[in-house]
């Protein structure tokens, strides 16, 4: 009886390892190294929350304080390695994981998946392309932006009819000239008389009637 139950409980547990060896086998580390951006970068100088990501974040891995990432156990396949950062932009790569040898390409825009060209170097050593600006700087003075403004043109339109005016008068017509000084009185505005306000104030204070009532009291006078 344990002859019989003993050799399928040896099978399966040889299967069991078989299936371990293998994935343990078939699982491969990446690392490599982030480096800042210009001559004189030190790895110090990223941030501390700078990532390393494989598949959008099927795979994760910090860097330490040298710039060193690291994923380990990685199973065999094809990965897209992006590099998650503030300060820099870095290139993505596609990782191509294989127990006997791993290869790294650099991938972009218009590149198809299936692309091997712009091989790397194992292990990866990631230059950044560019750093990242949030602000765009102010742009200093600019003579042409002078030209762009209206009320700067029309200045300068009302400045160039005070020289050119007066020489196009003096080589006008009489008539013409004539003319256009008849053309701009019609266009004036007609002027208003103010009233007289001393003389209207008189008549409130001394009343209206006042100097209608005195000739005919020195007339009375003379009939008497």
């Amino acid at each position: 009886m344990k002859s019989i139950f003993s050799r399928p409980i040896a099978a399966i547990t040889i299967a069991v390892v078989a299936l371990l060896s293998l994935s343990t086998v078939s699982a491969v580390n990446v690392s490599g190294y982030i480096v800042g951006f210009g001559e004189n970068a030190h790895p110090r100088d990223l941030s501390p929350q700078t990532r390393v990501l494989l598949s959008g974040g099927q795979y994760s891995s910090m860097i330490n304080k040298d710039g060193k990432f690291t994923f380990t156990n990685v199973p065999e396949g094809t990965y897209l390695l992006e590099v998650q950062s503030s300060q820099y932009n870095y290139p993505t790569i596609k990782l191509s994981v294989a127990e006997k040898e791993t290869k790294a390409n650099l991938v972009g825009l218009g590149y198809d998946w299936s692309n091997n060209d712009n091989p790397l170097q194992l292990p990866l050593t990631i230059v950044p392309r560019a750093a990242i600006t949030y602000f765009i700087p102010r742009e200093g003075f600019k003579l042409s932006s002078l030209f762009a403004n209206p009320m700067m043109l029309m200045m300068g339109a009302s400045v160039l009819m005070l020289f050119v005016m007066p020489k196009l008068m003096a080589n006008m017509d009489p008539e013409a000239m004539e003319e256009m000084q008849g053309m701009q009185d019609d266009m004036q505005m007609p002027s208003f008389e103010m009233p007289d306000i001393s003389a209207t104030l008189a008549k409130f204070s001394t009343g209206g009637a006042s100097s209608s009532s005195s000739p005919k009291a020195v007339s009375g006078k003379k009939k008497q």
